[in-house]
């Protein structure tokens, strides 16, 4: 059974049964996708591809119930810089993490999160919430974006979000899927844009905020191709879900390889600052014992 949480009410969640019960958080930020695009493209994405998911494990694991919870509208780190709206990787982590923690109080302890932004931070702050969320035999919060992502994307660019494309053939054709009215019908006449290669000066333009446009083929949207990718991508998936919430195993699959770099964490300006704080002492004590022993 498919519901979406917003539409329930306090007894319609009384009598859902914890065990065969997952909430799902479609999750997908602000930014500007080219002159063709709306800023929410990701939001639409991310909720869309929830609804394709829940569809097909509805069929795929009769009896169980499949809660849409509303989209979180966050991202990390975005694609471009000069129109985006982000947050800390900490407001995401702990903003899925405290959602989580007030549906356990109502006995519910299966979870997971599917964002449009494969970025390396986003992803990592997902996982982050996943190992806090996952602490108990029964918890569980998939990051399932995770689970997509191949190892050769991970050492392509480990630290920076860097696709393919942006606002290109994929992402128009998803919006068309959707929503056709919201794509500008200028998106047959714009040229192909090569996508920009890692570099330090890409590095410094995003900081800037100088990044913004879009590259890829836009012109070449299919709205029916964009989808197919989608289907397949969400059949591999589904055999990474089932053996999680039927057997409790598996979990491993939903970490990417972004989490092996120290920057990408979410708990990591906190690990740097406990880290000066507690060398600070030492050097301080030692200089004071130096100076007794001194004397």
């Amino acid at each position: 059974m498919i519901q979406s949480f917003s539409l329930l009410t306090d007894q319609d969640l009384k009598v859902l049964v914890p065990d065969v019960t997952l909430m799902i958080f479609p999750v997908g930020g602000l930014e500007q996708h080219g002159p063709h695009l709306p800023i929410g493209t990701k939001i639409l994405q991310s909720r869309e591809w929830v609804d394709m998911l829940v569809k097909k494990l509805d069929k795929t694991m009769p009896g169980w119930n499949f809660i849409v919870m509303p989209v979180l509208p966050f991202t990390v780190d975005t694609y471009t810089s000069h129109t985006a709206l982000n947050v800390r990787p900490h407001v995401m982590r702990d903003a899925l993490v405290d959602q989580c923690d007030s549906l356990k109080k109502l006995g519910f302890h299966q979870f997971a999160a599917l964002t449009s932004h494969m970025t390396p931070k986003q992803l990592v702050a997902i996982e982050d919430a996943s190992k806090i969320v996952g602490r108990g035999k029964k918890n569980v919060l998939m990051s399932l974006s995770s689970g997509l992502v191949d190892s050769r994307d991970v050492w392509k660019s480990p630290m920076i979000a860097l696709p393919l494309e942006h606002a290109g053939a994929f992402d128009t054709g998803s919006v068309m899927a959707c929503n056709p009215e919201l794509v500008s019908s200028a998106f047959s006449s714009l040229a192909a844009v090569e996508a920009p290669r890692a570099s330090v000066g890409r590095f410094l333009q995003y900081f800037r905020r100088e990044i913004d446009g879009y590259w890829g083929n836009p012109s070449a949207a299919n709205k029916e191709q964009s989808m197919q990718k989608m289907d397949r991508e969400f059949d591999l998936l589904i055999e990474k879900i089932k053996p999680v919430l039927e057997q409790g195993k598996g979990k491993s699959a939903f970490f990417s390889g972004y989490r092996h770099f120290p920057l990408n964490g979410s708990f990591f300006k906190a690990y740097l600052l406990a880290t000066i704080f507690f060398v600070s002492v030492f050097l301080w004590l030692v200089w004071g014992m130096k100076n007794v022993f001194e004397s």
